[in-house]
């Protein structure tokens, strides 16, 4: 049993634990003895360990918040849509102030709580069992794992590591990066692009330690895989694209081109038709199309929050709430539905996944997302939580290939996406082209908290004709883009600075 005890143990550290101790980790001897990591079990115990801190992390709903930040979408459950959508998160943070008649605040602390975004503790919890599972590898007894299992169970910490990064520079810009377990120094934050480029490197050179698929279909899409590291790396990839000065610019798109080789060179991945039944399965998850989710099942007695999935706000009964519950709490916009999903042209995902599309008030449905379970007499969302999937990757790579001026092959990619929801192909070419992939990610990705860092590393949050409340460059420069950073991060690290935008 004290073996085993080593989750909750260093759980209750990582809560004791401020900025700067944060990056401290008490030995593992010292919280579950030397009988811990002597076999597999151990090791496996650990590992499922690191995974329920992510999902703990993903389970409040900042990934969501994702398809609402500068988003075309109106809701009517309080005004927090309306300063997310307007990009005010001044506005978002003093209007959930206390006040006598609401003392006990509104969406900044409870709800959606936002002031959690802006906390980037759990991150490093995240980050600090990773590198202690990749240090503890090596300490493993001889014969206990083979070679390879030793190397996937190190990509997996790289990978959970690398992808809290991911979400880390996305949020707040410049970060601490570190990828040791035992660290007393306070770190100050790194430039963004540097924390990027170690990534890239760090995850490139562990990808090919990581099976393709599991046997075990249990583990398909919840546990890394070789995709969901491609993945990772094309967004990593992208992101610094977005940044760097345009000299570099091409080193990416190269690398990005080389990874959608990569992923297309396996039949363990493919895309899964546009029917109402593969639709449940690919959001249920652990398909074909999975590269990397968070588990979620009603039967075995794990949930997320409802805040957790965009239905949340766009969605009514039969696939949210009771069956009173038969408006939803916003809508997108009918003139971007119209720009996204014209009537005149053919694309299934129209039907399959909207409800009163154009209607511009809350009797729009938003299907996608339809796997549910009846918790009394409430409807609830059960779909997994989608972090990467094929399409998504084959529109990064289409991108990049677009940005090297290989339109014919960028083409190939947008257009298998494109040619599953029996839409008509593309064959545009140029900044066309380049406009249509970006409408395509829009489109194949709504909902999946892909939509305002689209929109941020490529510029268009600046760009009215893609942003309903675009952010004026020099604001953008400043760090409008961004997320603040909560006063806490200051308490024990004289090394940290907050996001000046926000102060």
């Amino acid at each position: 049993m004290k073996k085993y005890t080593i989750i909750l143990l260093m759980a209750l550290t990582f809560t004791s634990l401020g900025c700067k101790k944060f990056l401290n980790l008490t030995p593992t001897d010292a919280l579950s003895g030397n009988n811990f990591w002597q076999t597999q079990k151990d090791v496996e115990t650990f590992t499922n360990g690191l995974y329920a801190k992510l999902k703990n992390k993903v389970n409040a709903g900042f990934v969501t918040v994702g398809d609402l930040r500068s988003a075309p979408i109106n809701t009517t459950d309080g005004s927090y849509g309306t300063f997310l959508s307007n990009n005010d998160l001044r506005g978002l943070q003093s209007s959930s102030s206390p006040t006598s008649g609401n003392p006990a605040q509104t969406q900044w602390t409870i709800g959606w709580t936002f002031r959690n975004i802006t906390q980037w503790k759990p991150f490093y919890d995240i980050i600090a069992s990773a590198n202690l599972l990749y240090e503890k590898m090596d300490e493993v007894p001889a014969g206990v794992l083979s070679d390879a299992e030793i190397k996937r169970y190190k990509a997996e910490a790289v990978f959970v590591r690398n992808l809290c990064y991911l979400f880390l520079v996305r949020l707040y810009g410049d970060v601490p990066y570190y990828t040791s377990s035992l660290n007393t120094t306070a770190l100050p934050r790194t430039p963004m692009l540097q924390v990027l480029n170690s990534c890239i490197t760090d995850m490139d050179a562990v990808k090919a330690d990581l099976p393709w698929t599991y046997t075990n279909p249990s583990l398909v899409g919840v546990r890394a895989m070789r995709g969901g590291a491609i993945a990772l790396l094309m967004h990593l990839n992208m992101w610094a694209a977005g940044f760097d000065a345009e000299t570099n610019k091409p080193k990416y798109y190269t690398n990005v081109k080389q990874l959608g080789i990569e992923i297309s060179s396996t039949s363990d991945y493919g895309l899964l038709t546009y029917t109402q039944e593969d639709n449940k399965r690919i959001f249920k998850g652990r398909t074909k199309e999975s590269l990397f989710e968070i588990f979620q099942s009603f039967n075995n007695g794990e949930k997320f929050s409802g805040y957790a999935n965009l239905g949340y706000v766009l969605s009514h009964y039969p696939y949210l709430g009771p069956q009173s519950f038969t408006t939803s709490r916003g809508f997108y916009l009918k003139t971007w539905m119209d720009k996204i999903y014209s009537d005149g042209a053919p694309d299934v995902r129209k039907d399959l996944w909207f409800e009163n599309r154009t209607a511009n008030n809350t009797t729009f449905q938003f299907k996608k997302f339809a796997n549910v379970y009846v918790s009394g007499i409430s409807v609830q969302n059960d779909d997994d939580l989608i972090i990467f999937r094929l399409s998504d990757a084959y529109l990064l790579t289409a991108e990049a290939l677009a940005e090297l001026g290989e339109d014919i092959e960028a083409k190939t990619y947008l257009n298998k996406v494109r040619q599953r929801a029996n839409a008509t192909s593309i064959n545009s070419t140029g900044e066309i082209l380049k406009k249509d992939i970006y409408l395509e990610r829009v489109r194949e990705l709504m909902g999946e908290g892909h939509f305002y860092y689209d929109l941020v590393r490529t510029k268009k949050i600046c760009d009215p004709e893609y942003c309903i409340s675009p952010v004026a460059v020099s604001n953008f420069n400043s760090g409008a883009w961004t997320w603040p950073i909560d006063q806490s991060a200051l308490i024990e690290n004289p090394g940290m600075t907050l996001n000046n935008y926000w102060r």
